[in-house]
């Protein structure tokens, strides 16, 4: 079957399908060197700075919290993180995620600052057909990354045909080095729907009692206990929130509608194993199928864990859930990406 006959058939199939919100997210990360002139780098910018970036992709800032060396948006699809030297930009539905790059660049320069990583990554879509821009096909969107980043390398972590995330990288970072850091992400399908049923609402509130009452009746609020915490409720469904600590933070952003939940949760937290936040976040949401993604750099306690092959707290989870794929890939010498997809026993996995 030729290409065109393919996409033809697809489109039948597509329009079949249960319409549904899009609720695994794109995820773009750019770090810089920061200058000695800007030593405040990106969080000396005003927040019109990221107005106007956030528009690029259709979307607008709702909300903040900071502690000073981290600014924490929710945006009316998902997140922004700032800190001096770095920005994480999180967006779900048929967000244009990749047009804020070449922004994000112009502004890097304007700042006197040099890129020294940057990365793009998502799961496989639910719903391709209703992408758009950058994002309608794999191949646009690694043209605009091979544009705007040509060292960048594309990697695939898992089977291509079922549960997978695309993920590109440009690496510039001078080393040897101390880097630490660790990100866990952990996308979940068939939420319970008790747990579900909290993020619908007749009205849009941010960071108030009604959101506080809804972080109780979840059990999201004994995930952010402790933590500074930005939330929105949306009307008539859906929550996203923010919580942070010093330079770290916890986000969750969830769609509860029942034909197409999901809950995503991301952390970068240097936790020295996995099972204590994972079984935390699945005892709230109760999910069919997840898939967690864990990055590790080579001098973080995971990091070490996986390099020598030790246990890192992922045979410690859950047990009515069984794993259906493990990829294990050393995307550059001592840095680990772990992407591990688990179900409850007889349900299938896949995705487009």
């Amino acid at each position: 079957m030729d290409s065109v006959s393919f996409m033809a058939l697809w489109g039948q199939v597509a329009k079949r399908q249960p319409k549904g919100f899009e609720g695994p997210e794109k995820r773009l990360e750019v770090a810089i060197r920061v200058s000695e002139a800007n030593p405040r780098g990106f969080l000396a910018q005003p927040q019109s700075t990221w107005e106007a970036i956030i528009a690029e992709l259709h979307a607008k800032i709702v909300a903040k919290v900071s502690t000073g060396v981290l600014d924490a948006y929710v945006l009316t699809e998902s997140s922004l993180f700032v800190e001096a030297h770095r920005i994480i930009l999180i967006t779900c539905g048929t967000t244009t995620l990749l047009s804020t790059l070449p922004k994000i660049l112009e502004l890097t320069a304007d700042i006197e600052g040099e890129v020294e990583w940057a990365s793009f990554m998502r799961k496989n879509f639910t719903y391709p057909w209703d992408q758009v821009g950058p994002h309608a096909t794999l191949e646009d969107e690694y043209r605009i990354l091979k544009d705007c980043l040509p060292a960048g390398k594309p990697f695939i972590f898992g089977p291509i045909d079922a549960d997978h995330y695309f993920f590109f990288a440009f690496d510039d970072v001078h080393r040897p080095t101390l880097e630490n850091d660790v990100q866990i992400s952990l996308t979940m399908f068939g939420l319970d729907q008790g747990v579900a049923s909290s993020f619908f609402a007749s009205s849009f509130d941010a960071s108030n009692q009604v959101t506080a009452a809804i972080r109780q009746r979840s059990g999201i609020q004994r995930l952010v206990e402790g933590l500074d915490v930005c939330d929105l409720q949306f009307a008539p469904c859906g929550y996203s929130v923010n919580a942070v600590k010093g330079s770290t933070y916890r986000t969750m952003h969830i769609t509860p509608e029942e034909h197409c939940s999901f809950a995503s949760f991301e952390t970068t937290e240097a936790v020295e194993e996995v099972s204590g936040v994972l079984n935390d976040v699945l005892h709230v949401f109760r999910p069919k199928t997840f898939t967690i993604l864990l990055f590790a750099d080579p001098q973080s306690v995971l990091g070490r864990k996986i390099s020598s092959r030790q246990p890192i707290g992922l045979e410690q989870i859950d047990k009515i859930y069984i794993l259906s794929n493990r990829t294990i890939n050393e995307f550059a010498p001592g840095y680990f990406v772990v992407k591990c997809t688990f179900s409850i026993a007889g349900l299938p996995v896949g995705g487009s």
